[in-house]
């Protein structure tokens, strides 16, 4: 038995000492207009039969009888009902909940059907959109705590074999989707992030510091702008106000500090930062290239008055991508001494870094609220590559690539209530600034190109949004939103009125537990910065032909609450794009491209790509008293975009038949257990184009098989599989609590085969064969494409 292992064993056999120190929810209820602290209401712990009354302040407590995951219901006369989030509660986790109830003022005939956060309607979007509690995050099977990998559990979302967190959501690119953290729109949450998609590796989020994911799919909020596919929405959690609180973690891929604590009497803290080892493994394991990273994320709240609040969020990483050139010392067998050899031959060097910076300052009215968000993001990014990987002679030169992205962005919102029916509106602005230097060697149709520009663009962004929603007789809600954005970019950008966004969303209760739910939208995404920013012979090649992306949505769906610990829902959807950028030098739609490290649209396009993506999508999500919880998720999905000729063919992201099934039980003991599967069918590819990949001048440039585009995805994957199992043990102390787990990803070693990859033949030395019958061209060769393996995973989780 190695080290490890034996540690965690000696570490799981310790006796659970008796607890000596009160564990206590504490909270305070308060109406959502006044603020004002509810009298008299019921607070009752779910998964037990623990309940309290608020005082006259509204305020209360509840003593525990161990410590974990807990929620509350809350009812109280005059007041339609909530519930809290799930949060951890133990010893030194006792953080003040507040929830805020909503009056029944001047809803008489309105009729209440209590539900919990789980099955909670939103009339804005009431189907399209599902939530994760911090036990669904923080204890995902084969997740590792990272966001991105969580939320392939949910249906809709397609999971991708390999090593990448590429979010693909009923058959959109990853380029189609936005990620809110507190409000603030955070354009990286990976790192190694593609630029112009929003995959990566490794996610950059902690989730330490998330509250709740409210994950939509369509009838996107209005509020969140320029979402396709997906509108993630992270809430954070507050700091601790009582005392400094430190959590140490190890997982598989970095090690973590994260501190919380107050700032004085009106505000609170919480600030992380974590270190990659990823370099320091991969150089023990052999590997080929030796990536390295580190992160930061933090929080500040500030209580200014009872109606005045300031938020303050941070989050930034610095990656680094270095070759391992030295990989092939000693190494002696000959199929890893070629892969080695092809990964150096088309990998480059890369450096990224970048942070997002906001604020958001909330003033509660009588019955209205106002929020100012204010935030600045910054992108940069530089990938090198030289012939032999020999930086030294400059005529070897590839690739040469620096960008920056800048945004500046500020947003007013203002909501209120009247009876019955609720409204928003607002609006916003955003300067922004993208800089690039490039200098790249570009294989086309017609032959080997050097393009060299230097390009600096500014741009400002306008957007205007306003939603109104009511509850009538027998519980059915409606709203409606309209929403126009512009930007100064070009002719067919500039006026907000020739791309309005407009989503009419219903929920009509057919029985107590049974809603009819249906949305129809139209929505839309002005395209990356790589593409607005691209230069030829001097001038914005782009700008008189770059249209917003449009995607027009109808959904239609079912859900079924089951007491208050079950939801099950069916959907149907249909999405019609339009206004796609189109690369003009290939040929192709790029919603097929962003699952790799490239830059995505660093090129001449056209804004009349077409497509479509439909299906339909299954779900049971249950959390229960019991301890028991779990998702199970079924997608049918088609997803086509019109070829060169015109005609439909299945998109890079057709994935027919994706299924997750997710569950976990809490085990006496603070033991816990839980398990994933998943299973996709193939998804299509594009055979490689062999005589072309195998020309000398080609292959020195860029090391990889050329696609061959006239037989676009005329190719499918084979079928993905996977299970993965994790166990977690705790242990509960005075002043500290300790959680180990186990995390194994691919528990029973599933191999999944892709189709061979093209390199050259090589000789003793490594290099390139020549055909002796051909001077123009390299000789074929082929190396397995295997994947799959067993990933153990000890995790050390430390509070104190």
């Amino acid at each position: 038995m190695n080290r490890k292992a034996l540690f965690f064993w000696v570490l799981l056999s310790l006796t659970n000492l008796g607890w000596s120190q009160e564990i206590a929810i504490r909270g305070i209820v308060v109406d959502a207009a006044t603020q004002k602290g509810v009298e008299n209401a019921e607070i009752t712990v779910d998964a037990t039969e623990l309940k309290a009354i608020t005082n006259d302040s509204g305020k209360f407590i509840i003593s525990l009888t161990e410590p974990g995951f807990y929620s509350v219901s809350i009812v109280a006369e005059g007041y339609f009902g909530n519930s809290s989030y799930e949060q951890l509660y133990t010893f030194d986790k006792q953080n003040q909940i507040r929830i805020e109830l909503e009056s029944k003022a001047d809803e008489i005939g309105v009729v209440e059907i209590r539900k919990s956060k789980l099955q909670k309607r939103d009339a804005g979007s009431p189907l399209s959109s599902q939530e994760l509690s911090i036990r669904e995050i923080e204890r995902n099977p084969g997740g590792n705590r990272d966001i991105s990998k969580i939320v392939q559990s949910l249906p809709g979302v397609i999971s991708i074999p390999g090593f990448r967190n590429d979010i693909v959501i009923r058959g959109g690119s990853p380029q189609e989707n936005k990620f809110y953290l507190d409000g603030i729109e955070i354009p990286v949450i990976n790192h190694f992030q593609t630029q112009g998609s929003t995959g990566g590796p490794v996610g950059l989020l902690n989730v330490n510091f998330i509250k709740n994911v409210n994950f939509y799919t369509g009838a996107f909020p209005v509020n969140y702008s320029n979402g396709l596919s997906a509108v993630v929405d992270f809430q954070q959690i507050e700091g601790n106000k009582k005392k400094n609180k430190y959590r140490f973690t190890v997982g598989s891929s970095d090690l973590g500090i994260t501190a919380d604590g107050p700032l004085g009497k009106k505000a609170s803290y919480i600030f992380s930062a974590r270190q990659s080892y990823l370099q320091g493994l991969f150089t023990v394991l052999g590997l080929p290239f030796l990536p390295n990273f580190i992160d930061y994320q933090g929080k500040i709240n500030v209580d200014l008055d009872e109606r005045n609040k300031l938020k303050i969020i941070t989050v930034g990483a610095f990656d680094f991508f270095r070759l391992n050139t030295g990989v092939n010392d000693n190494i002696t067998d000959s199929i890893q001494l070629k892969n080695n050899q092809y990964i150096l031959g088309y990998l480059p060097d890369y450096n990224q870094w970048n942070y997002a910076f906001g604020t958001v300052y909330s003033h509660l009215g009588k019955k209205t609220k106002t929020e100012v968000f204010l935030s600045r993001n910054m992108l940069y990014n530089e990938t090198n590559k030289y012939e032999d990987n020999d930086e030294s002679d400059p005529s070897k030169r590839i690739l040469n690539y620096i960008s920056t992205e800048e945004e500046n962005k500020l947003r007013v919102e203002h909501s209120g209530r009247l009876g019955r029916y609720k409204w928003l509106i607002g609006a916003g602005t955003e300067f922004a600034q993208y800089g690039v230097d490039n200098a790249f060697k570009v294989v086309t149709p017609i032959g080997l190109q050097d393009i060299q520009f230097t390009s600096n663009l500014e741009l400002f962004k306008y957007n205007a949004f306003g939603r109104f929603s009511g509850s009538f007789n027998g519980g059915t809600l409606l709203s409606a939103s309209l929403r126009v954005d512009g930007s100064s970019y070009g002719e067919n950008t500039v006026n907000p009125f020739t791309q309005p966004t407009v989503s009419i969303s219903l929920s009509h209760p057919l029985t107590r537990n049974l809603f009819l739910n249906a949305n129809l939208g139209q929505f839309h995404q002005l395209p990356n910065y790589s593409i607005l920013g691209y230069l030829e012979n001097g001038t914005l090649s782009n700008q008189d032909r770059v249209k917003y992306i449009r995607n027009q949505m109808v959904a239609v769906g079912m859900q079924y609450n089951q007491g208050k610990e079950t939801k099950i829902t069916l959907e149907g959807f249909y999405k019609q794009y339009s206004n796609y950028p189109f690369a003009l030098r290939d040929s192709i739609n790029l919603a097929n491209l962003g699952a790799d490290f490239n830059v995505v649209g660093n090129e001449p396009i056209e804004s009349f790509g077409e497509g479509r993506a439909y299906g339909a999508e299954f779900l049971i999500q249950r959390r229960s008293k019991s301890g028991l919880y779990g998702i199970v998720s079924y997608t049918l999905a088609w997803s086509q975009f019109k070829d060169k000729s015109g005609e439909y063919v299945a998109s890079s992201w057709d994935s027919r038949h994706t299924v997750s099934l997710t569950a976990g039980k809490k085990l006496p003991k603070n033991w816990e257990i839980g398990a994933k599967w998943r299973l996709v069918t193939g998804r299509p590819y594009t055979p490689d184009d062999v005589e072309r990949s195998l020309l000398i001048t080609n292959w020195d440039v860029r090391g990889i098989a050329l696609p061959n585009y006239n037989l676009l995805n005329s190719q499918r994957l084979s079928n993905f599989n996977q299970f993965d199992i994790r166990v977690d043990k705790v242990w509960y102390k005075k002043k500290w609590s300790l959680n180990l787990y186990l995390d194994i990803q691919n528990f029973f070693n599933t191999k999944y085969f892709g189709p061979e990859t093209l390199i050259t033949a090589q000789d003793v030395n490594g290099q390139p064969v020549v055909d002796p019958n051909n001077a123009n061209t390299y000789l074929s060769d082929y190396i397995p494409n295997e994947t799959g393996t067993v990933l153990p995973t000890i995790g050390i989780i430390l509070d104190f």
